[in-house]
């Protein structure tokens, strides 16, 4: 089956931040080291000298590692690429990279990530590339879910007024439920609870803003409803267990190559 990469629902970091504290995300996450081991504590179990995990949504994790580089997936749960990881998965907590990819395929990542000075699109390249093998041999047909219309609406009204105030009852009463109703059925189709749902657009949108806008942090955060920065960095350390200042005010720790909303 021929795999047709549509990262609107992934993000991705290429980073070289090693140590990454305890967190949990409401998404799908994939991280591969580049060039060497890291050790990782998820569910309080202990695993070392890893090249590479995927790892379900709202499983508290952390990952240290004494150097190295690594690209990071952040893959939507309703996505396409989120359904297939569910599958991969199969209601594990997570699985070793290693039992997809192959030893060739990760020393081929080590020797193209050992270039010097890569460019961004290079690196860009080479994460489609990795993103793709992840797949290519994993990807199966799974029937397309049709998506209560009340709830693509809700879905569309919250990407069309990220940055206003957005409240569940705001969004109730636009798909004319109650908020009670609007909940249940936004966690039962979104499979992610309304408030993480609308965070992780919120988030995603600061980044974006950041990154490829040029719009300074704190600016970035009032105008996605975030009360400052200190506010920003709380919800994203929570969520990525690293520092957004880390991240946005020293760029060369990261190269943000997926940033679509």
């Amino acid at each position: 089956m021929t795999v047709t990469l549509d990262t609107t629902n992934v993000m991705c970091f290429y980073t070289d931040i090693s140590i990454v504290d305890v967190h949990y995300h409401s998404c799908y996450q994939i991280v591969v080291s580049t060039k060497y081991t890291y050790d990782s504590v998820i569910e309080e179990k202990h695993y070392k000298n890893l090249r590479g995990f995927i790892i379900d949504k709202y499983t508290k994790h952390s990952c240290t590692a004494p150097v190295g580089t690594f690209l990071v997936y952040y893959v939507e749960s309703k996505s396409f690429l989120g359904k297939q990881l569910k599958r991969i998965l199969d209601k594990e907590i997570f699985i070793d990279i290693e039992t997809i990819l192959t030893k060739e395929r990760m020393e081929q990542l080590k020797n193209d990530f050992s270039k010097d000075n890569l460019s961004t699109a290079e690196i860009k390249i080479l994460s489609d590339n990795l993103l793709y093998d992840i797949f290519s041999h994993s990807v199966y047909f799974i029937p397309s879910e049709k998506m209560d219309e009340r709830v693509s609406k809700a879905r569309n009204f919250i990407n069309e007024n990220i940055a206003e105030s957005l409240t569940l009852e705001k969004v109730a009463n636009h798909i004319y439920l109650s908020p009670e109703r609007t909940r249940h059925l936004f966690l039962e189709q979104v499979e992610v609870p309304f408030s993480q749902y609308v965070l992780w657009k919120r988030i995603k949108a600061v980044l974006r803003a950041v990154i490829q806008g040029n719009q300074s942090f704190f600016d970035a955060s009032l105008q996605y409803g975030f009360t400052d920065q200190a506010h920003f960095n709380r919800f994203f350390k929570r969520m990525f267990g690293i520092s957004a200042t880390m991240i946005l005010k020293n760029s060369r720790f990261v190269q943000f190559i997926y940033p679509e909303l």
